[in-house]
């Protein structure tokens, strides 16, 4: 009999995976492992009823498992975040439950006069995203303090693609010592924003120098010129659980009603009736943690008259979490210090 790494290794996975990646060698070995383990146990077994078990069982054995770990659907459950966005998260083995489901590779590309810009990944809800982009340079300056002049966030859900003015981005640590590479970390918020179309558009890559003697940023100046656009669809699920509030509260001789309170690991909304137009100061966690300023990475609010339907307007005051946090264990959302929103 021929040796099961030999059996393995002359497995023509590419027939069988229909343009999937082929198998590296680690994974390959690990796969050896496992059917390895798999046949010594069918071997005793096999052994006690006086059988032994046979060359053609021995390859089924392997191609089951070259086959199950190499498709598209058992993939899914080896989907891992990317070191830096997990880093920056909090995402660990016992939060990462949380939002199982909720992130997803991209991994769309452009290239332009010697610059490089990939969407790897995207966590998402219904109401927030967090994209992680990599941006590669043949040039040799460093990304050190490198920008964009201008960027362009836009979403289509339904009809034509439309501006959001909420999407912001902002360099984070490289896992990367290469000084030609830099990441950036692109968050927005807009509800209903998943299984939406994303456009991205870059223009001029380079740098404000800063004057020390006035204290202050200079023109931008340009070191590369020219215009990138990335285009992919959300495909995340939605970790967010709408809770039906309605209660009302005074504010300075005024009365507001808070409706709801729409709420995941990633993100709050609150909507209520009521011209409150503030932001969202303050979580707070049963165990008394609480969290406000630079623990949200967005913290928005907007408000709109709609008269002839409701006399006092609405309004809604929205938090994406620069860690993700246990809905469950949140205690209370406190909106400009004023209103404490219990969750039930």
């Amino acid at each position: 009999m021929k040796k099961i790494d030999k059996l393995l290794n002359n497995i023509d996975e590419y027939q069988y995976l229909d343009n999937e990646k082929s198998l590296s060698e680690n994974e390959k070995e690990k796969i050896l492992n496992m059917t390895m383990d798999k046949i010594k146990n069918s071997s005793n077994q096999s052994k006690s009823k006086e059988k032994i078990i046979s060359l053609k069982k021995t390859v089924a054995i392997i191609l089951a498992s070259v086959l199950m770990i190499s498709t598209l659907s058992f993939a899914s459950d080896y989907f891992s975040f990317d070191a830096q966005l997990a880093n920056l998260l909090n995402i660990n083995g016992e939060n990462e439950h949380l939002i199982n489901g909720s992130g997803e590779n991209i991994n769309k590309s452009v290239e332009s006069k010697g610059l490089r810009i990939t969407a790897t990944q995207v966590i998402s809800d219904k109401n927030s995203l967090y994209i992680i982009l990599k941006l590669k340079t043949k040039d040799g300056f460093s990304h050190s303090l490198k920008t964009f002049n201008e960027f362009d966030f836009e979403v289509k859900s339904n009809g034509s693609y439309r501006p959001s003015s909420s999407a912001t981005f902002e360099s984070i640590k490289s896992e990367d010592d290469d000084p030609h590479t830099s990441t950036l970390l692109i968050t927005m918020e807009q509800e209903d924003i998943n299984n939406s179309n994303i456009r991205l558009i870059f223009k001029d890559f380079g740098y404000s120098p800063y004057n020390k003697s006035k204290g202050e940023y200079e023109d931008f100046v340009s070191l590369i010129k020219g215009n990138w656009t990335l285009n992919f669809k959300l495909n995340c699920k939605d970790t967010s659980k709408t809770y039906i509030i309605n209660k009302s509260y005074k504010v300075n001789n005024k009365k507001v009603r808070v409706k709801t309170v729409t709420l995941s690991p990633l993100s709050v909304r609150i909507k209520s009736n009521g011209k409150y137009n503030h932001f969202i100061s303050k979580v707070t966690m049963k165990d008394g943690t609480e969290y406000s300023g630079d623990d949200f990475f967005i913290s928005n609010t907007s408000s709109y008259s709609t008269i002839g339907r409701d006399l006092f307007g609405r309004s809604e005051s929205y938090a994406s979490f620069s860690k993700i946090l246990n809905p469950k264990d949140i205690k209370s959302i406190t909106i400009n210090d004023e209103i404490e929103v219990m969750m039930p």
